[in-house]
């Protein structure tokens, strides 16, 4: 006896379609953090330098400073200008402000920390020139603010010199003045006194001469 195996026939309505589209969706879009500058602030929040990460970021080191918390920056809390983002890291004694456009995620916030920790020990060499040179900034202001300090502390006093040479001359003057007054009064009486004798002496003979008036007592006082 042969086994035979029968094969019925099925009709293709009855096969299975492979679709070729499908309605799932992809993930989500995340939205991008655009990272434009790294700024370095010291403990009193004094701008120490500054890394520049995109060129075409619009904002800089003064728009940090003007956006700066009153009640002062706090570890990983972010404040704003616009749609950029200040985040900052406390990394020992420095701040370490990164400026995005859009606030950085958690991980990202983990990720940025941990880098920025690891350059931290590369900070003061980098550091010690843009220090030495605003102090020499400043010490070169210093200077300059002494020297016109000295300039300003010699005008007053030959300010006050010539205002007492001029004191001095104007009581000179004074001097003078009464003394020419006092020897115009001198002249006059000599010129009155001449006037008398003159016509004393060119009355008539039979005229009683009258006694003349008695010489004026002179004294000039050299000047």
């Amino acid at each position: 006896m042969r086994d035979a195996t029968e094969q019925k026939d099925v009709s293709r309505d009855a096969i299975g379609v492979v679709p070729t589209r499908f309605s799932t969706h992809g993930p989500k879009t995340v939205p991008r953090i655009d990272y434009g500058r790294i700024f370095v602030l010291d403990a009193k929040n004094n701008l120490l330098g500054e890394y520049v990460l995109d060129d075409d970021c619009p904002l800089e080191s003064s728009d940090l400073i003007r956006s700066l918390p009153l009640s002062g920056m706090r570890h990983l809390v972010s404040f704003y200008q616009g749609e950029y983002a200040f985040t900052p890291f406390k990394v020992d004694d420095l701040w370490f402000v990164v400026l995005t456009r859009g606030v950085p995620r958690i991980e990202e916030r983990g990720s940025v920390g941990t880098l920025l920790a690891a350059a931290r020990i590369h900070i003061p060499p980098m550091m010690e020139p843009l220090l030495a040179k605003r102090e020499m900034e400043l010490r070169s202001k210093e200077q300059d603010l002494a020297a016109r300090e000295t300039k300003l502390l010699r005008r007053e006093q030959r300010v006050g010199a010539e205002e007492t040479e001029l004191r001095v001359a104007s009581a000179r003057l004074a001097e003078i003045e009464l003394d020419l007054r006092g020897r115009e009064a001198k002249v006059s009486t000599l010129r009155d006194y001449a006037v008398q004798l003159q016509r004393a002496l060119v009355a008539p003979k039979d005229a009683k001469p009258k006694d003349p008036a008695p010489a004026p007592s002179l004294s000039v006082t050299p000047s």
